[in-house]
Parts: C-alpha cells; sequence; structure tokens
C-alpha cells in the first residue's frame, strides 16, 4: 500500500512502513494532495498526528479550511499551531460561514484573534493583499446567527472581520440582511465601521456600494441617515453609491429609490472614483437616468463621466439635458466619428421625448442631427422623422440597414409607419436602402408579427414579402443544435448517398469524430441554407402555422417562390414532415404542386423521401400531381421510393 493510500485509509501502520522506505512524507499524487491533506479529508486524527510528527506540511491553507468545512475539530486543534498565522481569519471566517460556530468557538478562544491581532497589523495587511472569497448572497445567514446568540458576550473578533459581516448584511437580497446590519451598527459603540471598505473578490466594496447595489432600499435608507455615512465613498468598479444604484433601478422601480438616487448625489465625487471604470460599463447607468432621472441625476453623471472617456457616448446625455454648446463641442472634434453612442440609447432618447413632448431637448437633438448627418454618420431620414414629430419610425435608422432589430424597435417603427406613409419620398428611401426588409424579418423573428399592425404592413406596397432572409449574426442561430448517434447517422447517410445504408457502423475507417464533424458542417449549411429562405419558406422552416397563416393571408405572398435551391414553401414543409402546414399550403388555390427543384425534384418526390403516407395521400388526392415527372437522375417519384426500400410508400404511390 502506497503512502498516499495509507494515508486515505488512516492505516497508521502501513503510514509508517512506507516512511521507514524513505518516502517523502510531502509527495504529491496525481491530484496534486500530500498525503495529510487526504488523511484530514478523511477525518482520521491518528494518522494525521503520525504525519505531522514525520514533518508533514500543514501551512497550505486549503488543509485546514477543508478541515473546517468537514467539521474535524479534534484535527484542526491539531493543525492550528502548524498553520501559517497571517491566514487565521480565513479560518474562522470559513468556520462561521459554512455554519461550524462550535468550530468558531474554538478558534476565537483562542485569544489569537484578540492578542495578536488587536495589536498587530498582520491581518489588515494580508486582506489588503487577498481580501476575503465571494460568497452567496445568503452567507449572511451564518453570521448573523453566530452574533445574534453571542450578542450579549464580548465576542472576540477583529473588527476587520465585523466589518466583512456587515458587506454580507448590505448585500443580502431583498432587505433580509436588516436584523444583522443593526446588530453590527446599534449602540454606542458599533461593532462595524458604516464606511468600511473590504476586498472580496479582487474587488474593493463598502456597505453603502453593496445596499445601492442590490437596491436594497431599507438598507440604504438606514446607511444614508447614519451619522457617520460618507456617500461619496466608492466601492465596486470605482463607481460612488448613487450609480450603482442607477444601474438597478427601471421603469418598475418605486418612486423611494429614485429618491435614493438624488439623495446619494448630493455630495460631491472625487475626481479619480472612476478610474477602474470602463466606458462598456455605463450603457444601463445611461439609459435609466435618460429614461427617469431627473435633471439633476443627469446633470451628476454628465459632470461624472466628463473627461474620463470618449465624449462622443454622453451626447444623448447631454441631449437630454438641453446642454446644446457641450453637444456642439464634442460634434466638431474627430471623436464624434471614433465612437458613436450605442443605437439603444438614441432610442431610449427618443422614448424620453414621446413622453416628454414639450421638452427643449428636441431642438438640441435635431440640432446634433444636422451635424452627424454631415459628417455622413446617420442617414438623413432620421432628420426627416424628428422634424415630423414621429419618435416611433425614426427608431430604426439609428441602427444598420441589415441588423435585426430588438422587438421593442421593431413594434415601435410598425406604429410610426402609418404616419411615415404621409411623406413618399421618405417611405421610398426607406424600401430601397433596406430598412423594410429589415423590419419584415425583425417582426418575423421577435413574434412581432402577431401584433395587427403586421398584416397591414404587409400589405403595404413599398415591400416585397417575398424577399429572401435577412443573415442573422446572433450567436443562436450560428449554433447547431446537438444530433443524437441515430440521427447522426442517418444525416450522414443523406449527405453521401454513395455510402449503402446501415454501413457506416462496420466501416473500420469511418470514425464517430469525422461523423460529428460531418454533422456539425451538415447543419451550418442547413443554416445558411434557412437563411436564404423566403419569409412563408423560413415560417415552414420553423413549424410555425400560426405565421404561416399570417402570411398566406396577404396578396403580395407568393406561395410558389423558391429559393436558391428552387425549393417551394410546400416542399420545405414536406422535409419538416408537418402535416399540418402542408395541409394549410394545399388548400391555396394558386399553389404548383410539379415545381422541381435544383435536382428536378418535385413535391412528390421529398415526400417519397419522407415516407410520411398521410402527406402522399394528400398531394395525390389534389389531383394536381404529376406522377409521371422525372428528375435529372431520370428516376420518377415511384422508383427513387423503391430504391430507398420503403415498400409502403412504393405502395401508396402504385395505388
Amino acid at each position: 500500500m502506497d503512502l498516499h493510500t495509507a494515508a486515505s485509509q488512516g492505516s497508521i501502520v502501513d503510514i509508517q512502513s512506507e516512511i521507514e522506505k524513505g518516502t517523502d512524507v510531502n509527495a504529491r499524487n496525481q491530484y496534486d494532495r500530500t498525503p495529510l491533506w487526504l488523511a484530514v479529508m478523511n477525518g482520521h486524527l491518528d494518522a494525521c498526528t503520525v504525519l505531522l510528527a514525520e514533518g508533514a506540511d500543514a501551512k497550505e491553507p486549503e488543509i485546514l479550511e477543508h478541515a473546517v468545512h468537514q467539521g474535524h475539530a479534534k484535527i484542526i486543534e491539531l493543525l492550528w499551531p502548524h498553520c501559517e498565522p497571517k491566514v487565521h481569519y480565513r479560518y474562522l471566517e470559513n468556520a462561521i460561514t459554512s455554519g461550524s460556530h462550535d468550530i468558531a468557538d474554538s478558534l476565537v478562544k483562542s485569544g489569537i484573534f484578540k492578542d495578536r491581532y488587536s495589536q498587530d497589523t498582520g491581518i489588515i495587511d494580508m486582506l489588503d493583499k487577498e481580501g476575503f472569497s465571494k460568497r452567496g448572497n445568503t452567507a449572511f445567514q451564518q453570521w448573523e446567527r453566530f452574533i445574534f446568540v453571542r450578542r450579549s458576550e464580548n465576542i472576540q473578533l477583529h473588527p476587520t472581520l465585523f466589518n466583512y459581516a456587515l458587506i454580507l448584511a448590505a448585500k443580502a437580497d431583498r432587505n433580509s440582511g436588516m436584523r444583522l446590519l443593526n446588530l453590527l451598527l446599534g449602540g454606542d459603540n458599533p461593532l462595524a465601521d458604516v464606511n468600511c471598505r473590504i476586498k472580496i473578490h479582487g474587488e474593493i466594496e463598502t456597505p453603502l456600494t453593496c445596499a445601492a447595489g442590490q437596491a436594497n432600499l431599507e438598507i440604504l435608507a438606514i446607511l444614508i441617515q447614519h451619522p457617520d455615512i460618507d456617500l461619496a465613498l466608492c466601492g465596486k468598479y470605482g463607481w460612488p453609491a448613487f450609480i450603482h444604484l442607477l444601474m438597478t433601478l427601471d421603469s418598475k422601480s418605486s418612486s423611494k429609490g429614485w429618491n435614493m438616487a438624488h439623495m446619494l448625489c448630493k455630495d460631491g465625487f472625487p475626481d479619480s472614483c472612476l478610474a477602474a471604470s470602463t466606458e462598456t460599463d455605463w450603457e444601463i447607468v445611461y439609459k435609466n437616468v435618460i429614461r427617469h432621472g431627473e435633471d439633476d441625476l443627469v446633470d451628476e453623471v454628465i459632470n461624472l463621466v466628463r473627461g474620463h472617456f470618449a465624449e462622443t457616448p454622453i451626447i444623448p446625455l447631454l441631449i437630454r439635458a438641453n446642454q446644446t454648446y457641450g453637444v456642439e463641442w464634442i460634434l466638431s472634434h474627430d471623436i464624434a466619428c471614433a465612437s458613436e453612442p450605442s443605437p439603444d440609447l438614441w432610442v431610449v432618447l427618443c422614448e424620453f421625448l414621446q413622453c416628454n413632448p414639450a421638452s427643449d431637448a428636441l431642438e438640441c437633438f435635431i440640432r446634433a442631427a444636422e451635424i452627424i448627418i454631415e459628417k455622413g454618420i446617420w442617414d438623413p431620414m432620421i432628420l426627416v422623422c424628428l422634424n415630423l414629430y414621429n419618435f416611433s419610425f425614426v427608431k430604426q435608422f439609428f441602427y444598420p440597414a441589415n441588423k435585426i432589430l430588438p422587438p421593442d424597435v421593431t413594434e415601435e417603427t410598425l406604429k410610426g409607419l402609418s404616419m411615415a406613409m404621409i411623406d413618399r419620398s421618405l417611405i421610398g428611401d426607406w424600401a430601397d436602402k433596406g430598412f423594410a426588409k429589415t423590419l419584415l424579418w425583425s417582426a418575423i423573428q421577435s413574434d412581432v408579427w402577431k401584433d395587427e399592425a403586421f398584416e397591414i404592413f404587409l400589405s403595404s406596397p413599398y415591400i416585397n414579402p417575398n424577399e429572401p432572409f435577412l443573415r442573422r449574426k446572433s450567436s443562436r442561430e450560428e449554433r447547431a443544435h446537438a444530433c443524437s448517434t441515430e440521427r447522426s447517422e442517418d444525416l450522414v447517410i443523406s449527405l453521401d448517398s454513395s455510402i449503402p445504408p446501415r454501413q457506416h457502423s462496420d466501416n473500420n475507417q469511418f470514425s464517430f469524430k469525422s461523423l460529428k464533424e460531418q454533422v456539425r458542417r451538415a447543419e451550418l449549411s442547413a443554416l445558411k441554407q434557412k437563411q436564404k429562405r423566403c419569409p412563408l419558406a423560413w415560417a415552414v422552416g420553423e413549424r410555425n402555422l400560426q405565421l404561416v397563416d399570417v402570411l398566406l393571408r396577404s396578396s403580395g405572398v407568393d406561395v410558389n417562390f423558391r429559393d436558391k435551391e428552387k425549393k417551394t414553401p410546400l416542399i420545405h414543409a414536406i422535409n419538416a414532415n408537418d402535416q399540418q402546414i402542408v395541409e394549410r399550403l394545399l388548400r391555396v388555390p394558386s399553389i404548383d404542386l410539379n415545381i422541381p427543384d435544383f435536382i428536378g425534384r418535385t413535391a412528390v418526390f421529398h415526400a417519397a423521401v419522407v415516407g410520411n403516407l398521410h402527406i402522399i395521400q394528400m398531394l395525390i388526392e389534389t389531383r394536381k400531381v404529376d406522377l409521371s415527372t422525372r428528375d435529372y437522375n431520370g428516376n420518377s417519384a415511384l422508383e427513387l421510393a423503391k430504391r430507398i426500400g420503403k415498400q409502403d410508400t412504393t405502395a401508396a404511390l402504385t395505388t
């Protein structure tokens, strides 16, 4: 038995035997574990005693941490004198957080946290360097229990540990850390510092910024009213508390939340507070403050970020605040071309103007649009819409013409379409530049097609409801779905008709890895082909009967439209094996069942390959199917069915 196995099993005889043979007592196994770690993990006190006596190294932090988590009190007592002094706080924190409060009591009673750290800066230096680990939002519960039970005693803990508990209370979900907060800050001699700064998972955090980041308004109210509170104190990301709160507030937030934001921004902030922030962190803050903030909040955010990041992204805020000179100054410099604000920020600004039609910001917005259009950054249609006060229709133009729009923007654009129709030149340019096509696909892909305005849009003479799919760039479209092994085999067989059915598994040269690669390529190829379909064929491929029905109610939709593979929506429905959609398509009087695809196969050929007898029967009962048609290989549908070996399909076609 080797030393690691002996330590795991707690075999003293075998441990001593291996050591006598000269085995290194600190040797690591293939999992990078020492014999002492394995003995601790399995709770073998005697084995730990022998290993320590033989020179085992107990200073590795994980060893004692594991003993704490497992609740091995005797082993902890044995290891304690051998541990690195500067990380003692970590073991106590683990003991309290994991609920091993008896172990925590024994560690506190050792006196080390009172006598040593009360006069030594060792723990402070260590915490400044490493800090605490990230904990879940329920970790405060164990600290609350530990402190509450011992509240009548003089708990000998270093203040830093009480401060850490205060951070946990402030971060607790839905103000649930209120009792712990009151325990730590109550009385004439509070246990914790309301302005403490604790490093957690590499980030500096404070009680105020943590409560703001969780939108814990009750806790925030207590902290704000504390006589010693510093409202300008910055925490995570170098943000002050009011920025953290603006990140969490939205349209559903109560007026109390926005009042808190006003209270938090009443003090000035140091110029260096945003040094660690990045420009991309701020989009949510910008959106919220543009949409819902009062003027003083908007001004405070502008003043805070100005000079720290590129100026261009704050243009929507400057317009919202009607700071005309600031806007013109920024747009007169080259940075206006180097860094455009997010389209979403312009959309939010339009929402603000819709809700505040009397705002002076519109005039500033129009002036800014004129300058941006002069620089060739924006389409002139934006200015036309602004002058028409059509804030719904203008939103689409902030995005590229080939980009799928967010659902809310798509819905708003459809609402503003009827008003935009008044200006024929606007609508003509809109369609010519591809925005109409984008709107069509955005509506289809975001379920906005369920809106009544969509059917009105389909009837518009300015759109072509048969235009092929606009290539989508989202990661969801790029990812191929996983296939089972059986489906993979069938798919690969269909890709290479030269390989006879059921011979792949016996082919020694055919590896599962190559199978998966072929499947992946086939699925990506299928996605690309799907992206070239017309709206009706796309809806068929999605098996969306309701959307198919909506599209077919439009006189402009061509039920016989062929994609780049010359396949019709009916062929796609058959390949999808969707009987309901096939039945719906067959009810269209103008449908042509004999249109061949790129290899000369009509709908009945594809039905023969799929082998769905009900679909074959529906096709034949229309009396519109030409069974004499042959594909480019000279085969009829019946001959193809015989070749595949589907006897029931052959019988159906023969009948």
